[in-house]
């Protein structure tokens, strides 16, 4: 059964239903949720030379706090034991997945819960599949909740 589930979220649509089953599942279980928050300072717009790089992650890192603030009063409401938990740089440099898979294995979970947004074809290639790279990087079993695709 599982003990330890850690859920990845990015403040989307597919994040959410991601948390919404692993609560189902941690309640039966009698389960401790790790919510975990990764700052993704790869991001396009930081390269953009009239933006201020350092105000753009600290406005994604006080977006992340806002997530896992949010997802920590859904499970203190329902009585789960949880922690939370930001993620960046320091962590993998900067690499998503590896952030996420790292922060699994090392806190011993059992199960990884995250969204994934479903891409085909081409917006998958270039888009990549941090899901994808989870799965191979991650030690417990993935648990993946599909959002539509808007």
């Amino acid at each position: 059964m599982y003990k330890r589930i850690l859920v990845a979220m990015d403040g989307g649509a597919a994040s959410e239903l991601a948390l919404e089953q692993a609560m189902i599942i941690a309640r039966a279980a009698n389960a401790e949720v790790e919510v975990v928050h990764v700052v993704d300072d790869r991001s396009p717009f930081l390269d953009v030379s009239n933006l201020d790089p350092v105000r753009l992650l600290e406005d994604l890192t006080t977006a992340g706090e806002g997530v896992l603030a949010a997802a920590a009063s859904r499970l203190a409401a329902s009585g789960i034991r949880h922690v939370t938990r930001m993620l960046g740089k320091p962590t993998a440099d900067g690499d998503v997945a590896t952030a996420i898979a790292t922060e699994a294995n090392g806190w011993g979970a059992d199960l990884v819960a995250m969204g994934t947004h479903g891409r085909r074809g081409v917006r998958r290639l270039v888009m990549g599949s941090v899901a994808r790279s989870v799965i191979t990087l991650a030690v417990a079993p993935v648990l993946l909740v599909r959002a539509e695709e808007t």
